[in-house]
């Protein structure tokens, strides 16, 4: 989809709009020596708000021992940035409007239920994490979806055909969206935030909720966050009974635990009894909201019924393997956050297990230089964090062209379906200045410190008409390995920092 039409979608009358006082509390405290008192006269200023904001602080959400009878104590007791999260989330809870019978097509009470759910997951886990702040987690969590009730409204009846051939795995979404549309909910949610002048970590949290790996290195925590809290929320939030029930939480359950090790170093034990608390935290906001949904879940009847079905099934253990062919994104690297290389080597077989591919396939095996130099100087891990770094901004560059993994040692590698030599070479240039352009900010005692990073670049192609791979040499995804391997050991030679296009010369020899 071309900006002129995301132009036109955003320009629409009928969209979600911000309420006059959640722009007033944005602008107000981005203020550097704003009162609290001016706060608190602009919030009381919308009783409706004010209301439901004073609610919450005195249920047991937060469980203040000492009851709040005014925003002015609520500042007080809970501090500025959780008031400021609770106008937000009810202004934009209210722009939404009630549905009528005309929109009662859009299933609003899912959106809801998942949408609280989320947020509550999120501010659960950033208070366990430490690692992003749990109001603007919470935010980011509960407005992630807003680009939905967007693009519905946009193409009503079409959209929500989209949505329904997901079959209710919103993990789905995305691809089905741009599937058809060239566009996604996400990327539509946060341009809609950035017009409301949102804070940046919210809106790349809300631009990478369904591919928290490419989000920007200064937001990857609080994206991982909201990702994490989608997963339990999905884990709470799942229908279906009998075998394919069960299975289908099961997956869920192993996703949820992975990602909370992985990405957070979570205890499997404390991982599954957090969903309780997220279960009761969604009900208070349920509540508070004075939205619809659904009955709470029993977690404990939840979990073991799975458990239960499975072994009565005589049901394998959907761990690694089999969650792997469940999963698109497949085993994830814990540095950078990628798929690993054996998804790499699963994904570039399956390109060649067809007897005629559908086009030509191009390869960047992607090197960190210096790595090692890094870690001797600057201290052990600076070089893992490089590595991160760079997956991150090559995510960024490479878009939608192709998929980047983590291979071995300092290196990632992307596949590149469907293009040819000079577009090839193109996007690997376009990698390696975005590289040198971002400076990796390592930290000292007396403060960060701006560190130069660089990459070498292999690129090979694999040819789809026939005459055509007699100049390359390239024939099979041995070959096409191979040849990228060769040209990043020809960069690193003659300098490193550089793009080096596979040539035949290479090595002659190449079986």
């Amino acid at each position: 989809m071309d900006q002129a039409q995301i132009e036109r979608i955003l320009s629409m009358p009928d969209i979600p709009t911000l309420p006059a006082v959640a722009i007033q509390i944005i602008e107000l405290t981005q203020q550097p020596n704003v009162q609290l008192s001016a706060i608190a006269n602009l919030i009381e200023h919308d009783p409706a708000i004010s209301t439901k904001v004073l609610r919450l602080v005195n249920s047991s959400y937060y469980g203040l021992n000492t009851r709040c009878g005014s925003i002015q104590q609520a500042l007080a007791f809970l501090g500025l940035q959780t008031v400021k999260s609770l106008v937000l989330g009810f202004s934009l809870a209210r722009s939404m409007g009630n549905p009528d019978d005309r929109e009662i097509s859009f299933n609003f009470l899912d959106y809801w239920r998942r949408s609280l759910y989320s947020a509550a997951a999120a501010r659960e886990i950033a208070l366990r994490s430490k690692r992003c702040d749990p109001d603007e987690v919470f935010v980011a969590a509960l407005i992630q979806d807003i680009g939905m009730v967007v693009l519905w409204r946009a193409f009503g009846d079409r959209y929500l055909q989209i949505v329904d051939s997901t079959r209710g795995e919103h993990l789905r979404l995305r691809d089905a969206e741009w599937k058809a549309l060239q566009v996604d909910h996400a990327e539509i949610g946060a341009l809609l935030l950035e017009r409301w002048r949102f804070p940046e970590h919210i809106t790349a949290a809300v631009r990478a909720h369904h591919a928290s790996v490419g989000a920007p290195l200064a937001s990857t925590s609080i994206a991982q966050t909201v990702a994490l809290a989608n997963e339990a929320a999905a884990v709470l939030q799942r229908d279906g009974t009998g075998v394919a029930g069960a299975l289908a939480r099961e997956t869920a359950i192993i996703r949820y635990r992975r990602h909370a090790d992985e990405w957070f170093s979570f205890r499997p034990g404390p991982t599954l009894l957090l969903l309780q608390t997220i279960a009761n935290r969604a009900d208070d906001l349920s509540k508070a909201f004075s939205l619809e949904t659904g009955g709470k879940p029993d977690v404990d009847a939840l979990l073991k019924q799975a458990k239960k079905v499975k072994v009565e099934q005589r049901l394998p253990e959907p761990e690694q393997p089999a969650l792997a062919a469940m999963d698109p994104v497949g085993e994830l690297d814990a540095i950078t956050g990628l798929p690993d290389k054996h998804a790499f080597h699963r994904e570039l077989e399956s390109r060649f297990s067809t007897t005629e591919q559908d086009g030509s396939t191009g390869l960047l095996l992607i090197g960190l230089d210096g790595m090692r130099a890094m870690n001797e100087t600057l201290g052990d891990g600076v070089g893992d964090s490089a590595l991160s770094a760079i997956a991150a901004t090559s995510r960024d560059a490479v878009g939608r062209s192709g998929t980047l993994y983590r291979f071995i040692g300092a290196e990632i590698v992307a596949i590149v379906p469907n293009t040819n030599m000079a577009d090839l070479c193109r996007l690997a240039e376009h990698m390696r200045r975005r590289v040198a352009e971002s400076p990796l900010q390592v930290e000292h005692s007396r403060g960060a410190r701006a560190t130069p990073m660089t990459v070498t670049i292999g690129a090979s192609l694999y040819e789809r008409e026939s005459v055509l791979r007699v100049n390359t040499g390239v024939d099979s995804a041995p070959q096409l390995m191979r040849a990228a391997m060769f040209a990043l050991a020809s960069g690193r030679s003659q300098g490193r920092n550089r793009v080096v296009f596979f040539r035949r010369e290479m090595q002659p020899n190449t079986p």
